[in-house]
């Protein structure tokens, strides 16, 4: 709840009076008052995703977007909580992989993979800055023009700040759903990679894109 509740209760430089006593408007809403405490959240459904035996790494992506493009980054309002169902230490001798792949990335010691996150790209002015894009080859910035050189700077920055968590089965990660992401490649030949997960938003916030309450999936009982 503090993820997507932040409070200032520093009082030195604002005359003795923190911040969240001005929230007035919380009388109308809960009936509670400017008292501080933790806004109400909205928990969603449990739900699950499944990365198949040699399916490749899914494309680098932000699941919602800001509220707002006048601040660099406002608090988390949207965050999904997902634990990973199998990490792959059962699989058979000739899925058994090495910590890196294919291009010495570190995999995150998992051979049916995980997910990937891009550091600090919660932050409009971060991730406006690594999505230029630059198809070409090694890094020689001397040789390239100024645009170039930017875009391949970009490039390596993207490169580096990408982490991949060391997740065992039954480990639980929330992240901020403004963060870039990717799954990483299944490289297992006979195992599936389940991942339970959950969305956790402010009781104000829906949305509709990837969840719509109004239409089910399932066949109507009359």
């Amino acid at each position: 709840r503090k993820l997507l509740n932040p409070r200032d209760d520093d009082t030195n430089s604002k005359g003795g009076i923190p911040m969240y006593r001005g929230n007035f408007g919380r009388y109308n809403f809960d009936g509670r008052g400017p008292n501080g405490t933790p806004q109400s959240l909205r928990v969603g459904q449990v739900s699950s995703v499944i990365s198949l035996p040699r399916a490749g790494d899914q494309a680098i992506h932000a699941d919602t977007p800001h509220l707002f493009e006048l601040y660099d980054c406002l608090p988390c309002h949207y965050a999904n909580l997902f634990i990973l169902g199998d990490d792959g230490t059962n699989i058979s001798a000739p899925d058994q992989l090495g910590m890196l792949d294919e291009d010495g990335n570190f995999r995150g010691d998992n051979p049916v993979g995980g997910t990937a996150f891009v550091h600090g790209s919660h932050k409009l002015t971060v991730t406006a800055r690594l999505t230029g894009g630059h198809e070409g080859e090694a890094p020689n910035y001397h040789s390239l023009s100024t645009a170039e050189s930017n875009r391949q700077r970009a490039k390596d920055e993207m490169h580096m700040r990408i982490i991949r968590p060391s997740l065992v089965m039954g480990d639980a990660l929330i992240f901020d759903t403004r963060v870039l992401h990717f799954g990483l490649a299944n490289q297992s030949e006979t195992k599936c990679r389940p991942m339970l997960y959950v969305n956790l938003t402010h009781s104000w916030f829906n949305d509709p894109k990837n969840w719509d309450d109004e239409q089910s999936i399932f066949e109507k009982k009359i």
